[in-house]
């Protein structure tokens, strides 16, 4: 759908006197147009559901879209009504959308709700346009009966007059009723998963330009927090371990970024920021939530269960994570921006606190994890999430998805039982294997517990070094074929065939 030209240039806030028309519509950002320009066209749309309502012969509610396009929802459901409207004549400055919700003989104002609502009023609407209103609407958990949905356009102490279709005697066009039904919900969504990856060589700058970020695997695309539906911009996230962290990158794009907060515990979910919610085991309590602003400024803080306590959890505690952010742009102008990139390293020692405590996974485990993006526009905010939580909470645990920590299986701590196979390699073979001992990845890990090294280690320079100091001579030969075969490859570090393995345990 494409703007007349009229529209664009109201959008750019210029006034225009050409052929008698004044535009009225204040100055916009970039940013403010591109999220318009899918709003506003000047061809006619075509709701799902037809309507027509007149006010006072100027602007006209030709009907509505839902999605999902159901007939009845269930308390809690969450959805999106998208009003259609068409301009027959623009009217002065200052009118406004108002949408009464009825609920349990209760009313509740949408007014203010979406983005056309806070960008684009009728009081700035130009003749000839066809304007899509979204809306996303959560029903309460206790409604009963139905919502009545009560549309109108309002200035100061008074409503523009609806001179035809279905209105009360105050002005309010009856547009929408949605019966509400136990049982009426969809089916619970799948949750996502991903796949945590070993880390080596990391340098938490924000750069993510290490080999080990380009083997991580990446999510889906963020999407509403509301719907699950398409969000409003780009996030994409990544995860990678090793013995002594879990390390988060964000990638995050954003064509305004703001972020005034200075402090450590600043309230920094007011503007852009990442967060990550963690809850080791998923029962839902003892939970982690963590979030790092463009600036790298950090907070930090720990829940017994679903937000208590309140207001924000035991916000003394302290994760010691360490953060490097990348600016594509520059913060708090007028400069055009294009995103960021997070790099976050969170210690496992973090999680110890709280009951029950969580030890570090191990190779296989699943902890439940939630990432959120909130992105600050010079008018209002907006997020988006990693798994939708489908309601107006990022704290919803069920509703986190889950990351699996996987790498090479021989990373075994000799404390644990141990295979037949393992058993004999503790003498001579732990002795020179263990003297750095190898965490995912290939990370040595200072004062961990020995280590047998099997197949698929990396073993890193430092330890390829120490070993190769051995009076062994199997063992250099088994390492020296497994330099060759890297070097061919291209790769830096020595990655064990099972023979070479089994020479180092000799």
């Amino acid at each position: 759908m494409r703007l007349v030209q009229k529209s664009i240039l109201a959008l750019v806030g210029v006034l225009v006197l050409a052929q008698g028309c004044v535009e009225k519509e204040q100055g916009m950002t970039r940013s403010q147009r591109q999220q318009l320009e899918q709003y506003i066209s000047t061809e006619p749309t075509s709701p799902q559901h037809p309507l027509d309502i007149s006010f006072e012969d100027k602007i006209r509610l030709i009907g509505y879209d839902l999605s999902p396009n159901e007939e009845r929802f269930a308390p809690g459901a969450t959805f999106t009504v998208t009003w259609h409207w068409k301009v027959e004549r623009a009217v002065d400055e200052n009118w406004n959308l108002f949408t009464h919700v009825i609920e349990n003989g209760g009313q509740r104002n949408e007014d203010g709700n979406g983005e056309v609502r806070s960008l684009y009023g009728p009081g700035q609407w130009n003749e000839g346009e066809y304007i899509r209103d979204p809306q996303q609407i959560t029903v309460g958990d206790n409604t009963r009966g139905s919502l009545q949905f009560f549309m109108g356009i309002w200035r100061g102490n008074e409503r523009m007059r609806v001179v035809s279709g279905d209105s009360d005697n105050e002005n309010r066009a009856r547009a929408l009723n949605i019966p509400i039904v136990r049982g009426a919900a969809r089916p619970e969504p799948e949750l996502p998963s991903l796949e945590a990856r070993p880390a080596e060589g990391l340098t938490i700058d924000g750069q993510l330009n290490e080999a080990a970020w380009d083997r991580a695997q990446v999510t889906d695309a963020f999407v509403n927090t509301m719907t699950g539906g398409n969000a409003p911009f780009s996030v994409t996230a990544r995860t990678l371990w090793d013995r002594e962290n879990f390390y988060v990158a964000f990638t995050v794009a954003d064509t305004f970024l703001k972020a005034n907060h200075e402090e450590q515990d600043d309230h920094l979910w007011e503007e852009d920021c990442v967060e990550i919610m963690v809850d080791p085991d998923g029962d839902g309590r003892n939970y982690f939530e963590l979030q790092v602003s463009p600036r790298n400024v950090s907070f930090d803080t720990r829940y017994d269960r679903r937000r208590v306590p309140q207001p924000i959890g035991h916000a003394d505690w302290d994760s010691n994570l360490r953060s490097g952010v990348h600016l594509r742009g520059s913060i708090d102008d007028e400069g055009n921006d294009s995103g960021y990139d997070v790099e976050i390293a969170i210690p496992w020692t973090a999680f110890n606190a709280g009951q029950p405590p969580a030890s570090p996974p191990s190779n296989g485990d699943t902890w439940r994890v939630n990432f959120y993006v909130m992105d600050s526009q010079e008018e209002g905010q907006r997020a988006c999430g990693w798994s939708a939580p489908r309601v107006g909470d990022f704290h919803v645990p069920a509703r986190f998805g889950r990351i699996q920590f996987v790498g090479p299986v021989a990373i075994e701590q000799a404390a644990e039982p141990a295979s037949e196979e393992a058993e004999g390699a503790a003498g001579e073979s732990a002795e020179a294997a263990g003297r750095l001992p190898v965490a995912p990845g290939g990370s040595s890990v200072q004062g961990a517990p020995t280590t047998v090294i099997s197949p698929g280690v990396v073993m890193p320079a430092n330890l390829r070094a120490q070993v190769r100091g051995e009076d062994s001579e199997r063992t250099q030969a088994a390492i020296e074929r497994a330099e060759e075969r890297n070097r061919q490859q291209g790769e830096n570090d020595t990655v064990l065939e099972p023979e070479e393995a089994a020479a180092l345990r000799q």
